[in-house]
């Protein structure tokens, strides 16, 4: 993990965007294509290798190509692609029913993408504008506020971790377990379940672009932070709420409305990175908080598994997510005030 921390923090980013578009993609169309154990199990050790770096990379590419003053903006750019993946494939689910296709196009569209970003590269990216980038940003953060968090930057980069599982673990609920909630507890039929996500997936990216907007304009921490708050209070509120209703309209509305306001927090959650962790460390501190992504996964599919098993409904699932999500925006908080004061010193 060390080696494959600084590589990231070294090497030309958009060369380990191309490897890593590479390994996803063959990964995908070993899965569509796999009869047997051996492929699938080498195609999913292809995925658990290339994706920890998916959001090192964003960081790395925003706090390198992004002026600090668009870092959310940038940031919700990157990140609307996950959602709209995601509904892209429910819609070819219920196009043709065939999870294998699914993974086919997937793998399609990763491939088509990387000679658009090596003519990206060898276009508009000129490497003597970006070591100035790097350079005059990694003066910044040696500035004496920065030398005075000494130590106290991995508190501040542990609870940073703490607060995104707790983030990332209602996300992992929503991919893993949305569609079942919908089916057992809605009784929505797949095609429509299709075009929810759809809908989500448009609706979401329009919210979370303007609220990368709307924190570049604020600026600094202060204005990661606030998106936080507008994204993550509301989104456990109205889980809560639709766990608790029995009416089942406003238990869709409850939890579509929780589901697209989550989404405006999204962009702070990478952006934040780029405000406390010095860009030089990106990749390092990057990859180690990328993990809290497969941890929440493993720990939502196994305990919400678990509940589905014994309670035969989502609902009691919901309400963990909403408690974690709380936790979250205490823990963002917490952070807030340990940088701050950190910098005070």
């Amino acid at each position: 993990m060390c080696i494959r921390d600084r590589y990231i923090d070294r090497a030309d980013i958009l060369w380990v965007v191309v490897v890593v578009l590479g390994i996803l993609s063959v990964s995908s169309l070993l899965t569509a294509l796999s009869t047997n154990l051996i492929t699938l199990s080498f195609a999913r050790i292809l995925l658990s290798f290339s994706m920890p770096f998916v959001w090192p990379i964003c960081a790395k590419i925003t706090s390198m190509y992004s002026a600090s003053s668009g870092y959310g903006y940038s940031t919700a750019l990157y990140d609307i692609g996950s959602i709209i993946g995601l509904a892209l494939t429910y819609l070819i689910m219920a196009l043709n029913g065939s999870w294998r296709s699914s993974m086919a196009i997937a793998s399609v569209l990763g491939f088509i993408y990387i000679p658009i970003v090596l003519a990206i590269r060898r276009r508009f990216i000129r490497e003597k504008d970006v070591k100035r980038s790097i350079q005059e940003r990694s003066y910044r953060h040696v500035s004496p506020s920065t030398e005075k968090l000494g130590g106290k930057v991995i508190k501040v980069g542990l609870v940073l971790f703490l607060a995104f599982f707790s983030a990332l673990y209602t996300w992992g609920f929503i991919v893993n377990w949305l569609s079942t909630f919908l089916v057992n507890e809605l009784k929505f039929d797949y095609s429509y379940i299709a075009l929810y996500m759809v809908f989500i997936a448009i609706v979401a990216s329009i919210l979370e672009i303007r609220a990368g907007i709307y924190s570049d304009r604020v600026g600094g921490l202060r204005g990661k932070i606030i998106i936080l708050y507008i994204g993550l209070i509301p989104s456990a509120a109205l889980l809560l709420i639709s766990a608790l209703t029995n009416m089942p309209l406003t238990r869709i509305l409850s939890i579509t409305l929780s589901v697209v306001i989550y989404r405006v927090a999204t962009p702070s959650f990478w952006s934040i990175v780029n405000e406390v962790i010095p860009v030089e460390f990106i990749g390092r501190f990057g990859t180690i908080y990328t993990l809290a992504g497969p941890l929440s996964g493993i720990v939502s599919s196994i305990l919400n598994g678990y509940i589905v098993a014994l309670t035969n409904s989502v609902k009691y699932g919901v309400v963990i997510s909403s408690a974690l999500l709380f936790l979250s925006i205490l823990l963002y908080s917490m952070v807030n005030r340990l940088y701050r004061g950190c910098s005070a010193r």
